[in-house]
């Protein structure tokens, strides 16, 4: 049951000036979709637990000495939220330069798979530019996994692990795992096999909740490279 403020009236919060209402519970990013508001994010997926990884979902809310991720903020009664000033607006650029400077390629086949489009939006959207932040990169392509079904393209992976997460809170299967740190970080398998000799069930949620498409849909690369 929805809480009420000292007014007699449900909670509200102040979303770029316009009052808000809201259910509690609600995290920050929650509530700004719900209103409209375009707030990017890289790693959400509204079936998994809120990550907020990827700091692109960032807002100010005053009082606060910095930005904070709006996918992992509660909202709370009277808060004044700013989803997109010029500031943020700026540093949500850089990170998407960051990103993008350590992936092979940002345009990718759609038919990789539903959300393989996410990074190539939001860098057009930002017009984010590709070399400024060029150097190492992490994640290794595993051109070697013969399955038939899981493209392994680790090249465009940027740690997001919505992979992982989707695997272990929506599959139940905890196939996936993550290796190392910073630049050596690695999306993986037990004892980084392949995904036949894994935990895997090729249930494909992998799949449709990448970003990137650094995993993508063998069959429906196939189908288009075969003329459909």
């Amino acid at each position: 049951m929805q809480s009420e403020n000292l007014n007699g009236r449900g909670p509200t919060i102040t979303l770029d000036g316009e009052e808000v209402g809201f259910v509690p519970g609600e995290s920050v990013y929650e509530v700004a979709t719900r209103a409209g508001k375009a707030v990017p994010t890289l790693c959400y997926d509204p079936r998994l637990e809120a990550f907020g990884s990827c700091r692109l979902c960032v807002v100010e809310v005053a009082g606060q000495r910095v930005p904070v991720a709006s996918c992992t903020t509660l909202a709370a009664d009277g808060m004044e939220v700013t989803t997109a000033s010029a500031d943020i607006e700026r540093l949500r650029r850089t990170l998407l330069e960051l990103v993008a400077s350590e992936n092979r390629e940002v345009k990718v086949d759609p038919l990789r798979g539903i959300a393989s489009q996410e990074l190539t939006t939001l860098v057009e959207r930002y017009g984010a530019c590709r070399g400024r932040f060029d150097g190492a990169q992490s994640g290794r392509t595993r051109a070697d996994d013969g399955n038939p079904f899981i493209l392994r393209d680790y090249d465009l992976c940027i740690s997001c692990y919505r992979c992982v997460r989707v695997c272990a809170e929506q599959e139940g299967d905890y196939a996936i795992s993550v290796a190392n740190r910073g630049f050596a970080t690695q999306i993986t398998v037990e004892f980084g096999g392949h995904l036949r000799d894994s935990a895997c069930t090729f249930c494909g949620q992998c799949v449709q909740t990448c970003p990137t498409g650094a995993l993508a849909d063998k069959k429906a690369l196939r189908f288009a490279e075969n003329g459909g």
